[in-house]
């Protein structure tokens, strides 16, 4: 698994330092700010960043590119990991990237602090004015919003595998264990109870498009259902044809789980569960053919596919299946037709 955070590391130890003195000339970040546009979250996420506005063309520059990797690096790490089918591989990566890297390089993020004297309180905008030693008040912003990145993706993370953490963090923790500093009165970092997308530094101007909260999780959703629907009802004749599913589901019936909707009448999985676990992979991990549904593939599964008797497959031997060697190819066929 790949937990590297190169843009982090290059503002925290290597080409991006903002103190080095090629940074220190804030003209030379408008045009490169202007080129970044800020990714806009495909995952419902449990924690929003509430930081000090940024003030200048470097503050506005470094925070639109830590925002962006802030981004990425939850949705990739949480994704590695719970691909993962076995317990103890899953314990171990939650691990590695949560205690030997995100906390090394908050204590090392601590010391430079320190070091560096980026004491947080001067670039308080009640308490400070911007107009004078404006460079080191844009250091100091950089790294203080470094900082509360790092935390918001270890709360993310942690959020998603608390079952498997022990003992959780909560957001003081980072202070008093890691960084070493006070405890600010204004932690940056609130939890939040439905979806939101990350804030734009810029004003927005356009209210967002409401997404639903749950209908994600009632079935999977074929991101071709609007202009390549047609597509479903190939791979539903190419299920029946190979006995992946029951010779009498209706093309009705087969489209619905791909719809996002409440699922009414499952529909009969006539193969193996390796076969069904391998065609679940392929459709959501590997080629990304429906929406994200926060990982909870294997349960959706269950809600869609049923076996011959009726009865729901089990959770955990379904995630744990291995690809079937012998079908494989039929499975990877069929899945073809939807892209």
């Amino acid at each position: 698994m790949d937990n590297s955070i190169p843009v982090f590391d290059e503002i925290q130890y290597k080409e991006l330092r903002p103190w080095l003195p090629a940074f220190q000339y804030d003209e030379m970040f408008e045009a490169m700010h202007i080129e970044i546009k800020l990714v806009l979250p495909d995952t419902s996420f449990h924690y929003k960043i509430n930081f000090y506005r940024p003030f200048n063309n470097k503050t506005t520059y470094y925070n639109k590119l830590l925002t962006n990797e802030t981004e990425k690096y939850c949705q990739k790490i949480i994704r590695q990991i719970a691909d993962q089918e076995d317990i103890k591989v899953q314990k171990y990566l939650l691990t590695d990237t949560l205690n030997k890297k995100l906390k090394s390089r908050l204590r090392d993020l601590g010391k430079l602090i320190k070091e560096r004297q980026f004491d947080l309180a001067f670039i308080n905008p009640k308490k400070t004015s911007f107009d004078l030693d404006q460079e080191n008040k844009s250091n100091t912003y950089i790294i203080h919003f470094l900082k509360v990145c790092y935390i918001k993706i270890f709360l993310e993370i942690q959020h998603v595998f608390k079952d498997l953490i022990n003992p959780l963090m909560i957001t003081e923790d980072f202070y008093t264990q890691l960084t070493h500093e006070p405890v600010p009165d204004n932690l940056f970092i609130t939890e939040v109870q439905a979806p939101f997308a990350i804030e734009c530094i810029e004003d927005i101007t356009k209210p967002p498009h409401p997404k639903p909260t749950d209908i994600s999780f009632m079935s999977f959703t074929y991101k071709g259902l609007a202009k390549e629907s047609d597509k479903l009802n190939d791979l539903h004749d190419n299920l029946k044809k190979n006995n992946f599913i029951a010779n009498d589901t209706t093309l009705v019936n087969f489209k619905k789980v791909f719809s996002g909707k409440e699922i009414t009448t499952p529909i009969i999985w006539t193969g193996n569960q390796s076969e069904l676990y391998y065609f679940i992979q392929l459709i959501y991990t590997k080629y990304k053919l429906v929406e994200d549904i926060k990982q909870k593939q294997w349960k959706v599964a269950r809600k869609c596919f049923v076996l011959p008797d009726g009865s729901s497959f089990d959770n955990d031997k379904l995630r744990r299946s291995k690809i079937p060697q012998s079908t494989k190819r039929l499975v990877e066929h069929a899945v073809e037709l939807l892209k």
